[in-house]
């Protein structure tokens, strides 16, 4: 069995592997990355319910032969809960749940549940779709939907719930064959 000095062999595994690289099928290293838009909304005790919807497009450009895949949105939600009456001893605290949901099948992609104290300080939370996609397409356009619930009567008091947006997508091509957009939706 010959022995290499271990540069060599080290040499020699990347090579190796540099070499196999092109059988592994195309490459989805290139990255577009959105950070809009952003919003508030706030929910009173008379009206408990809300919702935004999100509208994401990435496509390959015209005469180009590239794909996308692994579409990802997150929504970075931040919640505060003003009581107009903090200095009543029957304080009902509300609670508040988040939900990202997907309008094709209407699946829940992720949700999360706050019940508020009496500072009802900001609490940040990420909403995201599962990054776990692999499809590759020409083309995607999926919508989804932002869901606000809160506790109504008798929990008093508003509710401002605000988010930032972030999205990506890979691709085999370079950016510039890459038409991407997150868009809010009436």
């Amino acid at each position: 069995m010959p022995c290499f000095p271990p540069m060599l062999g080290r040499f020699l595994l990347l090579g190796g592997l540099a070499l196999m690289t092109p059988a592994c099928g195309e490459d989805y290293d290139t990255y577009v990355e959105l950070r809009e838009p952003s919003g508030m909304h706030e929910l009173s005790a008379s009206e408990p319910v809300g919702s935004r919807r999100f509208r994401m497009v990435a496509a390959a450009k015209p005469d180009t032969r590239a794909k996308v895949a692994w579409p990802y949105l997150s929504l970075n939600v931040g919640r505060r809960w003003s009581n107009p009456d903090a200095s009543s001893a029957e304080v009902v605290y509300p609670w508040l749940r988040v939900r990202l949901v997907d309008e094709s099948d209407g699946a829940v992609l992720d949700e999360d549940v706050v019940v508020f104290d009496e500072q009802g300080l900001p609490r940040e939370e990420n909403l995201a779709n599962s990054p776990g996609r692999d499809d590759r397409a020409e083309r995607f356009d999926v919508t989804y939907r932002l869901e606000f619930e809160r506790q109504g009567t008798p929990s008093d008091g508003v509710i401002k719930v605000f988010w930032n947006t972030y999205a990506s997508v890979s691709s085999s091509g370079d950016r510039d064959e890459v038409e991407f957009t997150v868009t809010e939706q009436p």
